[in-house]
């Protein structure tokens, strides 16, 4: 009998192998453009977390977030940027951009602690520099070697890295910020369905097609869903060192099993950013282990 702590584990697994696989899921339904995408997305997320609400009998704590100005202003902004997130995630992955997405979701944690020192102006310690000067010149050697400027990886760790700094602000579970976001985006995402595919309501796609949108659940709600009871059950350092599965696994599906090329730089800046987050986790660990 697995105990909870291992259940977490495993949960925390699962949920990085889902949003790493997502490579392999999401050309499927490439023939939509990346809005219509974006907007089942929304929807389908939108019934899958009224499920669980309704499940776990939460309606009152997502009512609540509506409640007070402060906290539906950081709702509305938070809305606006895993909107954002899943849209240029789509649209990169679609277009071949699955290497430049994994550097985007490995920047995430050093972004954090830039926009931690500039909006929060929070200290960054002598390791923290390092790490984020190694990024600097990893991504920098890219730019200037071939001129190409990674929008997608910027943009990517840019949006989640903002995500979640406001679901700090926030302090609500996931299950409830997932359901009350989606409740947001869903006017929208209804809207544009209507102007753009008019006849979406009826029998119009075959029976893969909407195989595939109840599909879109395993990449978006129910590893949100493993990851929030990942997140108390499993020490916050275990969970830091198993967030770089995802993109691991989207990088080395990219390279041997879509077979994206790599530019050269790529050979450079990679493992600059590698490294940096080794830094960076050993510097956690540190930090974790004087404050017990």
């Amino acid at each position: 009998m697995l105990s909870k702590k291992q259940k977490g584990l495993l949960a925390c697994i699962a949920s990085q192998g889902l949003w790493g696989s997502g490579i392999l899921f999401w050309p499927l339904l490439a023939y939509l453009n990346t809005l219509s995408i974006l907007s089942l997305r929304i929807i389908c997320s939108f019934v899958f977390a009224i499920i669980l609400i309704s499940y776990t009998k939460r309606f009152r704590l997502v009512k609540s977030l509506f409640t007070e100005k402060k906290i539906l202003t950081n709702l509305i902004l938070a809305s606006a940027f895993i909107a954002g997130n899943w849209g240029v995630y789509t649209y990169a992955i679609n277009s071949g951009k699955a290497i430049e997405v994994s550097l985007g979701y490995y920047l995430t944690p050093l972004m954090s602690i830039a926009l931690g020192r500039i909006f929060f102006n929070d200290i960054l310690n002598k390791n923290q520099l390092i790490a984020i000067t190694i990024v600097l010149c990893g991504v920098a050697y890219g730019i200037l070697s071939y001129g190409d400027i990674p929008y997608y990886g910027f943009a990517i760790g840019f949006t989640f890295a903002i995500y979640g700094f406001l679901h700090k602000i926030i302090n609500a579970d996931a299950i409830s910020i997932l359901c009350a976001e989606t409740l947001i985006l869903l006017p929208f995402s209804l809207a544009w369905l209507f102007l753009t595919e008019p006849d979406y309501g009826l029998i119009h796609y075959p029976l893969k097609h909407y195989l595939l949108l109840s599909g879109t659940v395993f990449y978006t709600g129910i590893p949100l869903m493993l990851f929030s009871f990942a997140t108390v059950t499993v020490r916050f350092t275990t969970i830091g060192f198993i967030l770089y599965t995802a993109p691991s696994i989207n990088f080395l599906l990219a390279v041997f099993y879509t077979h994206e090329p790599i530019k050269t730089s790529d050979y450079i800046t990679f493992p600059l950013v590698w490294i940096a987050l080794l830094i960076y986790t050993l510097d956690m660990l540190y930090k974790n282990k004087k404050v017990r």
